[in-house]
């Protein structure tokens, strides 16, 4: 069957009829788990649909992706191209980027790329000079008028183009330059060099939820379209998320020891609150969760109502969000974006985590707490935000500590997948389907967007098993 692991990956066959081999050979291949045991070519064939044929089945028949996923290093190399390259993938918050003359590095898929405010126009390309391949920007900044290369000097407007090549022909920078010194490094028999040809690489890059999002390969739909039904049914969030609406009041990086998509799945089900986070069952309880996902590529689900369990999450204790719905007062939404975010948007604040994978076994996530100026506004405003961070720190610590357990054991030759539980863990079997999509990279799958819950087969209501509801018909 494909996906069945190949032992003579460690043993030979005169090794395994000597007494005490097995557990000798599996003693000293343990502490390669990780890099060696998982190799694609002998284990798993990630190109064929046999390889995810159980994951493909429906969610109450399916079986996890198998544990190889977070481990193999060849694996973690497609997904580079195959699922960040392609996707939509958050790079920067609108809040790095909200005056002009700011810029913002990220790395996705394994580029380096820049994000610069224009002016007012949230502009991406490529984080790579076009005269010798240095990367240009390599921390924030802010007021800068130029993306100046700090290997050769040439310069860049926030635009892109290229506007100072110093003595590499007679620009009016180049000028500058006394005469003595610009003659040594005259470099007039470049022959046919048009600057105009030379300026950065253009990204694809459009705003939403207080994100600035990227898409490297240009083949992905709009963004509207990518998140479907998400951002018209958040409208009257989107009003209090835009440039200049947020206000950063604090900031974490965590380094883990966990492929990033254990974090993301941890994330998208509840079932291990009772055992993780008993606290945060105050005031999100288990039994007040219900999914909450239309056609996009995300996952969602909500707690309604918040209850007050004597937490800095409690609802009440800040302003709410201006722009938002009077419904939402009391409700928060736990969302998912595909592939690298996650964020759980509460009536006042959030706190948000982007993803940035460094290896098949090493995650860097960056979090910030996030909330408006009405709430900053209140006297002891300091005091509930640095209560509230702490709370929420723990929270993702615990998270944490919990990942690079289920990061441990997945690495046992033993774990093909597990099963899912349709009530607590239908997000993340919707989320492995969408790896298996960009993995395979099929032409009628690669950019195939899930339908929401009201459009599958049947959904989990309120406790109970039900039918989609049919879609009204008018008389004959």
């Amino acid at each position: 069957m494909a996906g069945d692991w190949a032992w003579g990956e460690y043993f030979t066959p005169s090794e395994c009829m000597k007494p005490g081999a097995f557990q000798r050979r599996l003693r000293r291949a343990a502490p390669l788990a990780s890099a060696r045991c998982f190799s694609t070519q002998r284990h798993h064939r990630w190109s064929d649909p046999a390889t995810f044929e159980r994951t493909r089945l429906p969610v109450d028949e399916a079986t996890t992706l198998p544990g190889a996923v977070y481990h193999d290093e060849e694996f973690f190399s497609l997904e580079k191209n195959n699922v960040f390259q392609s996707s939509w993938v958050a790079a920067a918050e609108l809040v790095d980027l909200q005056n002009p003359g700011d810029l913002v590095p990220a790395t996705i898929g394994g580029a380096p790329v820049v994000l610069a405010n224009d002016n007012g126009t949230i502009r991406a390309f490529h984080n790579v000079c076009s005269h010798r391949g240095a990367q240009l920007i390599n921390a924030k900044c802010s007021k800068r008028r130029t993306i100046l290369c700090p290997y050769h000097r040439w310069g860049y407007a926030l635009d892109g183009r290229l506007v100072g090549t110093p003595s590499f022909d007679d620009d009016p920078d180049g000028k500058k330059v006394p005469e003595q010194l610009r003659e040594k490094f005259r470099t007039h028999h470049v022959k046919d060099f048009d600057k105009s040809k030379m300026g950065l690489k253009p990204i694809n890059v459009e705003c939403a939820l207080g994100l600035a999002f990227v898409n490297l390969s240009g083949e992905a739909p709009p963004l509207a379209e990518w998140f479907g039904d998400l951002l018209p049914q958040f409208a009257d969030f989107e009003k209090s998320l835009g440039a200049g609406k947020l206000h950063a009041t604090h900031r974490k990086t965590y380094n883990i020891d966990a492929n990033w998509k254990v974090l993301v799945e941890n994330y998208l089900e509840y079932y291990h609150l009772p055992a993780v986070h008993p606290d945060l069952c105050k005031v999100s309880g288990v039994d007040e969760h219900r999914r909450n996902q239309g056609r996009g590529m995300y996952m969602g689900f909500a707690t309604d109502p918040l209850t007050k369990g004597g937490t800095p999450l409690d609802p009440g204790r800040l302003p709410v969000f201006p722009t938002i719905a009077a419904h939402r007062t009391e409700t928060a939404y736990h969302l998912s974006l595909f592939p690298n975010t996650f964020f759980s948007l509460y009536p006042d604040a959030f706190f948000r985590v982007v993803l940035s994978p460094q290896s098949a076994g090493r995650t860097v996530e960056h979090a910030t707490l996030m909330t408006h100026a009405g709430a900053l506004s209140v006297p002891d405003a300091d005091a509930k935000m640095e209560e509230l961070f702490a709370y929420w720190d723990n929270i993702n610590t615990e998270d944490i500590d919990i990942c690079e357990v289920v990061q441990k054991g997945t690495a046992a030759p033993t774990y093909q997948g597990g099963r899912f539980s349709f009530r607590f863990e239908e997000t993340v079997h919707r989320f492995q389907n969408m790896i298996v999509d960009k993995m395979l990279a099929e032409p009628a799958n690669r950019y195939r967007i899930p339908n929401g819950d009201q459009e599958a087969t049947g959904f989990y209501e309120s406790g109970s098993w039900a039918e989609p509801k049919q879609p009204a018909t008018a008389a004959l």
